[in-house]
Parts: C-alpha cells; structure tokens; sequence
C-alpha cells in the first residue's frame, strides 16, 4: 500500500513538470521561467571605484604585477619610476580597505618610485593618470617631491573600463608632458635624450672643478688674477627660473655656476663686486664655438655666484670654458675699480656620458 501511494506521488510530480522538446524543465501551471544568472565576480562589500578615479593605495594585495623593461619617467628636477602594473577586479588596501571595480571594468594598479632633486616641485610638476584623454591628478604626490634626495614608493589604483583604449601617465612642466603608456609599459611622445641620459636623475652634472686664473692689470698696471672656482656644470633640458627648452629635443642647457676669488691687486673683498661683460665667456666644444644666453645667465654685484648658460648638444661630454680679454670693473667701497686683463683662463669640463 505505502509502495502504491509513493508511485501516485511521484506520477502527480511529472505530470505538473514535465519535460519540453529539447529536455529542460518545464514550469509548473501558473509558474514563469527566467533564464539562469551567471557571476563573473566573488560577492563584494568594499569601495567601488569608478572608470577614470584615480586613489593612492597602502597596499596591493591580491594583483599581480609586471615590471616594464624602462619605467622612467622625467621631469624638471624630479625621476620617476614605474616599477610594475597590473589589473585585479578587487584589491586589498591594507587596514581592511577593499577596492572593486565598476560593472564592466577593472582596476589597474601601478607602483610609481619618485626622486626630486630640487626645492618647491610640488608648485611646478604636475602629475596625472588619464583613461581614454580624461584626466586625473596622482592624490598625494606633491608630499612623495617634498624633500630633495629622498625617493618615495608610491601605489595608485585607477578604475578602467574592459574596453579602454588608453591609460597614461603623464609629469608635467613648463608645458613639457612627459608619458608612459600603463597598457604598453612604454613611454610614448616626445622624449628629450638628455632627460633619460643619466640611469637615476633628470640631468648630468660634475662638480667642484679645477679654478682657471684670468690674470689682469689695474689702473696702475698692478699685476692680479680673476679666479673662475667653477662650482658644478650641469647639462639639463629645464632654465632653472623660467623653465624655458631648448629650440630642440636633442639640445640642453650647460649651466656653469661659478663663485669668483682673487689675488694680487684684486683684494679678496672685490672678486664678488665684479661685473664682467657676458661676451668675456665662451665654451668650445667639438669644432664648435656657443655664447652666452644672457637672458637665462646672471652677473650681479655682490652676489656670491655667478651663472653662465649655454645652448648645446645633449650629448656634449666635454668642453672648454674660456674667458677672454675683455676690460671689466669691481665695485668696492662705493667706487669702481677697473681691470685690464693681460691673458686668458680656461675651465676643463668633463661631464658624465650616462
């Protein structure tokens, strides 16, 4: 008996879901089917991060990351490095902080290792990541070029569509942009040489060099010597004031600072009281001769260094600097001194190749 109610059950049971033409259940009298939902991603309670933001992160847990062949990214006084990239649907931040991504999208991650060599760049570099040509500044970065000297590993995550096209960091100064492709791991655009000439700074430079005598005569044809004490030469694609470039990619500025000594009839209290004309200076360099650019170069009174610029390859390596006879005077004591030069000193500058 119990085995003939089971049977009357289990028939009841396929005649209310029966089967159609092709197998699959059918529904129940009243009932209304729907097709089957399908997750491409583990349930997620954190932060949604939306196509294009941009947020510095602690930590990049769970995405993997790969280091492009040449990461660096230059700019005025600061190196930038990307160290590897990647794309996760969800990162851990550290301190329990999720990031997920959009519908439709992901998130790119990358670690940036940033240098400044010189004051003030958080007012004069900018820093950005834009996804297909909307653009985003990198939060904090003006506190990783707050310290010259001291490099700074830095983490963002970026939310990016599936369908992107283009991702790209950017520096930025003067006008100069300065771009790394974070789909390629490239960098694309104009790319000054002398910018990527050194492996781990913007620039190259030598310092301390040999002082070169500039003998010279005063008005009673007492014998002296105008020394040029060249402090550091450096060849760099940015004027330190004006950010002014060069006329082309393959130009640089050589910037010779020098602090002025001297002895004999030029007493130790004139050398900086010296005002020699700029067309005194020239610098040789493979056959060729480059003046002055007076409008980037500075020869103040009292001023304890003197500044000379030069437009010039980028790969120059070495070169003279000559200073020839031209007359000039000393202001001491409220009175000007003149001076004759009888001869011509010259400064040796050997610069780094890389």
């Amino acid at each position: 008996m119990r085995r003939a109610l089971v049977l009357l059950a289990a028939g009841l049971f396929l005649t209310a879901c029966g089967t159609d033409t092709e197998g699959r259940p059918t529904a129940a009298a009243g009932q209304k089917t729907s097709e089957p939902t399908t997750t491409s991603r583990a349930p997620f309670d954190g932060e949604v991060l939306g196509t294009g933001e941009v947020v510095r992160a602690d930590k990049l847990d769970g995405i993997r990351l790969e280091s492009p062949e040449d990461g660096a990214v230059r700019s005025y006084g600061v190196a930038a490095e990307v160290l590897d990239f990647g794309t996760a649907d969800v990162v851990d931040t550290g301190d329990g902080v999720q990031y997920g991504a959009a519908d439709d999208a992901t998130l790119l991650a990358f670690r940036l290792r940033v240098t400044p060599f010189a004051e003030d760049l958080s007012q004069k570099v900018t820093a950005t990541v834009s996804v297909d040509g909307r653009q985003r500044s990198l939060p904090d970065f003006e506190y990783a070029v707050g310290t010259p000297g001291e490099d700074q590993t830095v983490q963002y995550l970026v939310g990016v569509p599936n369908d992107r096209r283009e991702v790209e960091l950017e520096l930025k100064y003067a006008g100069l942009a300065q771009q790394f492709d974070l789909l390629e791991g490239r960098r694309t655009g104009e790319q000054p040489g002398i910018l990527y000439r050194s492996p781990d700074e913007p620039s190259v430079y030598v310092e301390n060099l040999t002082p070169a005598k500039l003998p010279v005569v005063d008005e009673d044809d007492e014998p002296g010597n105008y020394v040029v004490a060249v402090t550091r030469a450096e060849l760099t694609y940015f004027t330190t004031e004006l950010g002014d470039v060069p006329g082309a990619d393959d130009k640089a500025w050589l910037v010779v600072t020098y602090e002025p000594t001297g002895d004999g009839s030029i007493d130790t209290s004139f050398p900086t009281g010296c005002v020699l004309p700029f067309a005194s200076f020239a610098l040789t360099a493979d056959g060729e001769t480059y003046p002055v650019v007076d409008k980037h170069s500075e020869m103040e009174e009292f001023e304890q260094e003197k500044v000379l610029v030069f437009e010039v390859p980028s790969g120059l390596t070495t070169a003279t600097l000559t200073v020839k006879a031209q007359p000039f005077s000393c202001l001491y004591g409220g009175d000007d001194y003149p001076y004759r030069p009888t001869g011509e000193a010259a400064v040796e500058i050997t610069l780094p190749e890389d």
